[in-house]
């Protein structure tokens, strides 16, 4: 078995500001085809890969710009960034294959990474504890899961895969990128060859989505005209669900809030977004960024030409507050 383990989040880019403290009250918002609803309040074996040295000067560098009010820092991330870090990959997989954590603590829930494979290359058959939430960002993949169909990755494609379920993932030769995959994972990270420790499966299936195959219902209505918002994978309901967001070229989205943590994945177009407090961050295609529950922002699709779409993973349920009625996160 194997697992990461950190004491920091890795992702750079860190605004750097404070804001006010929040407290746990909730309101949730209803939309109209995604459903959503309205309220008020609301073993693991030892690790074979640890986080490069300098960890802890990097925990006391993030902690001085943390924003009091979630106790996370909104900050955004690109592969190719020169301080993030790239470690080994488990013994089975090839030589030169890489992960890197993007954000949040491999040993605990709710983290993101970076697996990146050479063209030609394969991570042989293996299985994950945790469900996998994906989106390829280079390359071109192929991934064999067991008892289904292979599905075939381009760039932009979205990807899930139950955890438990054995698969073998391969970078295709005539990929002019290396496989470059963004993974959120629910539970901690980790990746078990079968030939270890066999898979016990899952009663639910991997499957792959493109932009064309999302439908797309209508967004809050304090939100633009041809906005859209698509449901990728999950119940928005419940934790854990990914969507898909769309924004006309030039349309802006007015100041909001949410439950939860956004971590996001912008597929195409161009999107600035405004956190309150700290400084704009610009998103171009493909570029991670993290946003912390509750801290208020607002967004705009740059334009002229191209709409933007954003995958979004959420760990609450969906929701969207609009708080130019006032609706502030308590304690602002």
């Amino acid at each position: 078995m194997w697992q990461l383990s950190s004491k920091t989040n890795l992702g750079r880019n860190i605004m750097k500001s404070t804001i006010g403290t929040v407290s746990k009250s909730i309101c949730m918002l209803l939309l109209t085809s995604v459903v959503l609803i309205s309220c008020n309040e609301i073993d693991a074996t030892e690790s074979n890969y640890r986080a490069a040295e300098g960890a802890d000067n990097a925990v006391a560098h993030r902690v001085s710009n943390l924003s009091p009010a979630t106790g996370d820092p909104a900050f955004t991330l690109e592969p190719g960034d020169p301080d993030l870090e790239w470690l080994p990959c488990p013994e089975f997989m090839p030589d030169d294959c890489r992960l890197a954590v993007i954000q949040g603590n491999p040993a605990e829930r709710n983290a993101d990474v970076y697996f990146k494979l050479q063209p030609g290359t394969t991570a042989d058959h293996h299985w994950h504890t945790s469900d996998e939430r994906m989106v390829l960002v280079s390359g071109k993949m192929r991934v064999d899961y067991d008892g289904q169909d292979p599905v075939f990755l381009e760039r932009g494609t979205y990807a899930y895969g139950p955890g438990g379920l054995a698969h073998v993932a391969h970078c295709l030769e005539e990929s002019e990128d290396p496989c470059i995959l963004f993974i959120a994972f629910e539970d901690p990270v980790d990746a078990l060859s079968t030939e270890e420790k066999p898979a016990p499966g899952s009663d639910k299936e991997a499957f792959i989505l493109t932009a064309e195959e999302v439908m797309f219902g209508d967004c809050p209505s304090f939100m633009p005209a041809g906005c859209g918002l698509g449901v990728l994978q999950g119940n928005p309901e419940e934790h854990d669900a990914d969507v898909l967001l769309r924004l006309a070229p030039e349309s802006k989205i007015p100041k909001h809030w949410h439950t939860s943590a956004e971590r996001m994945v912008l597929i195409s177009g161009q999107m600035r977004v405004n956190y309150q407090g700290q400084p704009p961050v610009i998103l171009e295609p493909f570029t991670y960024a993290y946003g912390p529950a509750k801290l208020p922002h607002d967004a705009i699709c740059v334009g002229p030409d191209e709409e933007c779409l954003l995958f979004i993973a959420f760990e609450e349920p969906v929701d969207a507050i609009d708080i130019r009625g006032g609706n502030l996160p308590h304690g602002r």
